[in-house]
C-alpha cells in the first residue's frame, strides 16, 4: 500500500515535484500541474496527515514528510528533478534537496522561518500559550484568513480555511511544533549545504503574531535576507500586494517566472 497519495501528470524523464504547505493540498498547484506537465512529469503529493490519514502512524515532522516524498522519487528514477515548495513546503524542498542527488534546482514560494536557535523556546512557548488561550479551530481560521488581502479571492479563502480546519488537529499541532523545532535546529545548515540554483518567489512577510502581511518591492523581509545570506545562486521575484497563495492568485505570472528561470538553467524543456 502506498503511504502517500500523489497526483502525477506528464511523461517526461525529468520531474517537477510540487509540495504544498501546512494544512493545504496539491490542488494549490493546479495551474502549475496543468502548465508544466507539457515539459515535465509533474508530481504533487498530499502530505502525510493532510488527507486525514497517517499510515503506520509515523511522526508528523518535516523530516518524515521529506522522507515520504523522497521515497516517491526513488521509485521513479528521473534524470533531473526540480523541487518546489510553498510555505511550509519550502522546508521540505530544502530537506529533500539534501537527500536526492539529481536535483537541478529548487523553488521556494513564500516561505518563512518561525525561530532560530536562540528564539526556539520562546516561540514554542508562544505557540503552546496560544493553544491554552484560544480554540485551535479559531487559531487556524484566523491564520488562513489572513493569507488573502483582496475580497476578489474570498471564494478561495473560504475553501482554504475550511480545508485547514478539517486536517485532524492532533496531526497539524504536532507538525506545527516540529516546524518550529526544524526552523531553529535544521534549516540553516540544510540550506547552507546546498549548492543549487534557487528561485525565490515571495509575496508576504510574517507579522508579530505570525500572521501574513503584504510586502513592498523595497521592503526588508527577514526570510529573503535569511536565504540570501546562505546561497550564492539566488533569483528573487517579489509579488506586491498579493496574498500568500500566489500559485492561485497569480498563476500565469508564477508559471512564466518559473519557465524563465528554468530556461536560464539550460533545462531541456523539449
Amino acid at each position: 500500500m502506498e503511504e502517500i497519495k500523489y497526483i502525477e501528470k506528464g511523461k517526461s524523464p525529468d520531474c517537477l515535484f510540487l509540495i504544498h504547505g501546512f494544512c493545504s493540498g496539491p490542488e494549490d498547484w493546479s495551474a502549475q500541474i496543468d502548465f508544466y506537465s507539457k515539459f515535465f512529469t509533474v508530481i504533487a503529493p498530499t502530505l502525510r496527515g493532510h488527507d486525514g490519514e497517517n499510515i503506520n502512524n509515523r511522526p508528523m515532522s518535516i523530516e518524515q514528510l521529506s522522507n515520504d516524498c523522497v521515497k516517491i522519487l526513488k521509485k521513479k528514477k528521473f534524470k533531473k528533478i526540480i523541487i518546489s515548495g510553498h510555505s511550509m513546503g519550502t522546508r521540505i524542498a530544502i530537506d529533500m534537496a539534501n537527500k536526492v542527488s539529481n536535483v537541478s534546482g529548487i523553488i521556494l514560494v513564500d516561505g518563512s522561518r518561525f525561530s532560530n536557535y536562540e528564539t526556539y523556546f520562546s516561540e514554542l512557548s508562544n505557540f503552546e500559550n496560544s493553544l491554552n488561550k484560544y480554540n485551535y479551530k479559531s487559531i487556524l481560521t484566523t491564520m488562513f484568513s489572513s493569507m488573502f488581502f483582496s475580497s476578489q479571492h474570498n471564494h478561495h479563502k473560504e475553501r482554504i480555511v475550511e480545508r485547514a480546519i478539517n486536517v485532524p488537529h492532533n496531526y497539524s499541532i504536532a507538525l506545527r511544533r516540529n516546524t518550529i523545532w526544524y526552523d531553529s535546529h535544521c534549516i540553516e545548515n540544510n540550506l547552507k549545504n546546498l549548492n543549487l540554483p534557487i528561485l525565490l518567489l515571495h509575496s508576504t512577510r510574517l507579522d508579530k503574531d505570525k500572521g501574513r502581511a503584504p510586502i513592498k518591492v523595497l521592503e526588508e523581509v527577514p526570510y529573503i535576507n535569511f536565504v540570501r545570506s546562505l546561497t550564492n545562486n539566488l533569483t528573487i521575484k517579489i509579488f506586491e500586494e498579493t496574498g500568500h497563495y500566489i500559485t492561485i492568485e497569480e498563476p500565469e505570472t508564477v508559471n512564466n517566472l518559473i519557465l524563465e528561470w528554468l530556461e536560464g538553467l539550460k533545462i531541456d524543456l523539449g
